[in-house]
C-alpha cells in the first residue's frame, strides 16, 4: 500500500508532457489491479470438461469403474483424493515459472579521476531481474515465448504412469472392498506468451507489470483397467481390462497478472556494487481448473545484489507466498492453501562485446507442504484365484501427509543489443532433478525496447 501512495504522490507532482506520462503509469497500475478474477464453487467432473478433469479420472474412465455398480459417491471420493496431489503440483507449478528480466541498458560506474564515470554494457541476465532500475520517466517493453513439455510427476514419468486406489461402498453391515487400477499415457503441454512493462517512477525505483497468456492441451490415453469386488471372501469384477478411454482437452487465457515494485537501496551512485529490494504481488486472474493460472492470489518479497563487471555475478533470494486455491480441493470452495516457499538464482553474466552478453543461471524454488502423491503396489487380501481373477496385485496411489521439495534448474542464454534501443535474447532452461512437475528442456526467445 506505501508504494501505490508513494506512486500517486510521484503522479501529483508530474505537469505539462509529464501528465500525460502519468495517466500512462495510472492506466498501467490500474490494468495491473483489476483483474479478471475467477470464483469457483465445488466442481462436478461427471460434467465438466474443464482440464483438472481430464487426468487422473474423467467423466468416462469413473463409468467404467462404476459400471454396474452403486458406490459412485465412494468412487468420487476416492478418486478426488488421489486427484490432489496431481492438480497441487501442476498449480504449484504455475506459481513459479521462470520470467524474463524487466530491465536491460548501460550504467554509468564511478572511475577515480575521471568525474564522467565509464559506460558498464553488460547487458545483465536472461531470467533474473537486476538490481539496476530503468530510470525516471522511462518506460521498457519486452516480450517472450518459452515452451513446456512436460515429462514426469514426482519422479514418475507421465508417459506410464499407473493409478490405482480403494475404496468403500455398500452398507454398514455389509460393506463392499473396492480394488481399481488403471495405466494412463499424458501428454501435457504449455506454451507461454508474456508482456512484460516497466515504468520508471524515480531514478531508483520503478513498477513492473507482467501479463502472461497461456495455452495448456492436455492428452491422456487410459487403458489397464482393473475393478474387483471383496465381499466374504468373493471377489467379483467389473470392469473390462480391454476396455480403452482417450481425453483430451486445450484452452488459452491470460494467466495470473503480476504487479511488482523495485528499490535501488544501493548503487545509484555509479558503484559496482548493487543491492535492490522489491515486492511482487501475483492476482489470481488465470484460469486454474484450465491450468492457466494457480487460482491463488500470492505475494513474493525478494532482495538482489550484483557486482559490475565484465563478469557480473548476481544473487537472488526470494519467498513465495499463497493464498488458498480451489485446485487443492475441487470438491470444496476454495479452503486450501496453495504451497509456497523459498527461491533463489545465483549466476552470472558475461560481457562478450558492447553488444552481446552471455548468461548462466542456477535457480531453486521450494515448494512447502505440497500434498503427497506415492504410488506403490497393494497385494489383494483373500484368494482372488478362487474367484478367478489372475492379478495379485494392482498399483496404489495414495495421498497421505505432504511432502517439502525444491526443483532446480540451470540456465543459459545470451542477448544481442541492435542499436540503441532493441535486445534480443535466448535461453534455454533445463530441470536437473527429478521432483514436482518436471519439463524437457525449456526453449526461450524474446525482444525488449527502452525508451
Amino acid at each position: 500500500m506505501s508504494s501505490v501512495i508513494f506512486v500517486i504522490h510521484q503522479l501529483r507532482r508530474m505537469r505539462g508532457r509529464k501528465f500525460v506520462k502519468a495517466k500512462a503509469l495510472l492506466l498501467f497500475i490500474l490494468f495491473a489491479c483489476v483483474p479478471a478474477v475467477n470464483a469457483f464453487g465445488q466442481v462436478n467432473c461427471n460434467s465438466s470438461h474443464k482440464l483438472v478433469c481430464q487426468f487422473p479420472f474423467n467423466a468416462q474412465t469413473l463409468g467404467v469403474f462404476n459400471a454396474g455398480s452403486s458406490s459412485a459417491p465412494a468412487l468420487d471420493a476416492a478418486a478426488e483424493a488421489v486427484s490432489v496431489p496431481i492438480n497441487a503440483s501442476i498449480a504449484t507449478q504455475l506459481t513459479q515459472l521462470p520470467i524474463p528480466s524487466s530491465t536491460v541498458g548501460v550504467v554509468t560506474l564511478q572511475q577515480k579521476d575521471n568525474p564522467l564515470g565509464v559506460p558498464f554494457e553488460n547487458l545483465g541476465p536472461v531470467l533474473t531481474d537486476r538490481p539496476d532500475t530503468v530510470g525516471k520517466g522511462h518506460l521498457f517493453i519486452g516480450f517472450s515465448y518459452q515452451h513446456f513439455n512436460f515429462n514426469s510427476l514426482n519422479g514418475h514419468a507421465l508417459g506410464t504412469i499407473p493409478i490405482g486406489f480403494t475404496y468403500t461402498s455398500g452398507s454398514t453391515t455389509s460393506p463392499i472392498s473396492n480394488y481399481d487400477a488403471v495405466s494412463n499415457r499424458v501428454s501435457f503441454k504449455l506454451d507461454q506468451y508474456i508482456a512484460v512493462a516497466t515504468y520508471g517512477i524515480t531514478r531508483r525505483s520503478d513498477l513492473t507489470l507482467v501479463v502472461p497468456v497461456n495455452s495448456a492441451s492436455l492428452d491422456v490415453t487410459t487403458d489397464n483397467f482393473q475393478g474387483y469386488q471383496y465381499a466374504n471372501g468373493i471377489y467379483g469384477t467389473i470392469t473390462s481390462p480391454t476396455t480403452t478411454v482417450y481425453s483430451s482437452g486445450s484452452a488459452s487465457g491470460v494467466g495470473d497478472v503480476t504487479l511488482s515494485f523495485k528499490q535501488l537501496l544501493i548503487g545509484g551512485e555509479g558503484t559496482r556494487t548493487a543491492i535492490a529490494a522489491g515486492v511482487v504481488v501475483r492476482f489470481s486472474s488465470g484460469d486454474a481448473l484450465n491450468y492457466l493460472g494457480s487460482g491463488a492470489f500470492g505475494g513474493n518479497i525478494y532482495g538482489l545484489v550484483e557486482y559490475r563487471a565484465r563478469v557480473a555475478p548476481h544473487l537472488k533470494i526470494s519467498y513465495q507466498y499463497n493464498n488458498d486455491s480451489q485446485v487443492m480441493n475441487l470438491q470444496k470452495s476454495s479452503n486450501t492453501r496453495l504451497p509456497g516457499g523459498i527461491q533463489y538464482d545465483l549466476g552470472a553474466d558475461a560481457r562478450v562485446n558492447r553488444h552481446l552478453t552471455l548468461a548462466g543461471d542456477l535457480l531453486g524454488s521450494q515448494f512447502v507442504d505440497v500434498p503427497a502423491f506415492t504410488l506403490g503396489t497393494l497385494t489383494l487380501p483373500g484368494n482372488p484365484a478362487a474367484s478367478g481373477i489372475t492379478a495379485t496385485t494392482i498399483p496404489n496411489t495414495t495421498s497421505a501427509g505432504t511432502n517439502t521439495y525444491t526443483t532446480v534448474n540451470v540456465s543459459g542464454g545470451l542477448k544481442l543489443a541492435i542499436g540503441k534501443h532493441f535486445i534480443f535474447y535466448g535461453n534455454a532452461l533445463k530441470q536437473t532433478n527429478n521432483v514436482g512437475l518436471r519439463s524437457d528442456v525449456v526453449p526461450q526467445c524474446g525482444m525488449a525496447f527502452k525508451m
